[in-house]
């Protein structure tokens, strides 16, 4: 009779603890992995904006415009079509950082296009046949314009200084 109760009082442990003590006990442990050492080399860059820098990004600018309209004549995934006027922009705008007031000024009108142009890309109904070439021929106007009126040369007149 002893022997019974002992038994039931066991396995009555056993069931109201469970067994996750005993499962914990004997199961391996994941390793945490520790990421690799992050080593910072801290610059200095001028303040003033270089012929290099500006050169950089207007390069940049022109070059997204271009893919933009390749990818709007070869109708490839809106993905790309996103990602290049992105990248349009904020070059874009780092060459604006650059600008004095007045260059700004000058600018603007171009920025503003793009902004509404990217508005219509991010738009899900955007490129259709009908008004793909109309897009096209808008972001290459934008394009020469850029070329024309804001090259170093005639650029470095809105350039800051200090």
């Amino acid at each position: 009779m002893r022997f019974i109760v002992l038994f039931l009082a066991f396995t009555l442990s056993f069931q109201f603890l469970g067994c996750y003590a005993l499962r914990k006990k004997f199961v391996r442990k994941r390793k945490k992995e520790t990421p690799p050492p992050l080593y910072l080399e801290l610059k200095e860059y001028p303040k003033v904006p270089t012929k290099e820098m500006y050169d950089e990004y207007y390069l940049f600018v022109r070059g997204w415009l271009d893919e933009l309209i390749k990818t709007i004549q070869e109708a490839t995934s809106s993905k790309r079509q996103k990602k290049c006027i992105d990248e349009a922009l904020q070059n874009l705008e780092q060459i604006i950082y650059f600008y004095n007031q007045e260059g700004k000024e000058a600018i603007e009108p171009l920025h503003k296009e793009l902004v509404s142009i990217r508005e219509k890309v991010y738009n899900p109904y955007f490129i259709t046949s009908q008004n793909s070439s109309y897009y096209i021929r808008k972001i290459s106007k934008i394009k020469r314009e850029f070329e024309k009126n804001f090259s170093y040369e005639k650029a470095s007149l809105w350039l800051k200084t200090q």
